[in-house]
Formats: structure tokens, sequence, C-alpha cells
């Protein structure tokens, strides 16, 4: 379908690797986790944000 379409198989396809994408893009990534920590036998709980462009922590609040 792709090549009657003259679509090539994505690794022939030009244009940014995935690196490049990803590096173009880290000033608009933020990613989030929310972490399980045990200390003391108690659970906490937290909702972390971190920007991929500068590695700056968002805590919410």
């Amino acid at each position: 379908m792709l090549h009657a379409a003259g679509v090539d198989p994505a690794p022939r396809r030009a244009g940014p690797t995935w690196r490049q994408l990803l590096a173009a893009q880290a000033h608009a990534i933020i990613a989030c986790d929310f972490l399980v920590e045990t200390v003391l036998l108690r659970r906490l709980y937290m909702l972390v944000f971190i920007e991929h462009g500068t590695a700056e922590y968002i805590c919410p609040g």
C-alpha cells in the first residue's frame, strides 16, 4: 500500500532522526512521574514534572 502511494518504508524517509527531533523539541517536552517511596515504613506520594529542555523540576503546589 505504501509502495503504491509512492511512500518509502520508514528507515528510508527523508527528515530528522529521533535524536534530532527530540533535541529540537526538548524545550516543549514535559515528562511526569508519580513516585512512591517508602521511608520508615511510610509511603510518600509525589507527582513530579520535569522540563526536558532545562532539566528543571516543576513541583505542583
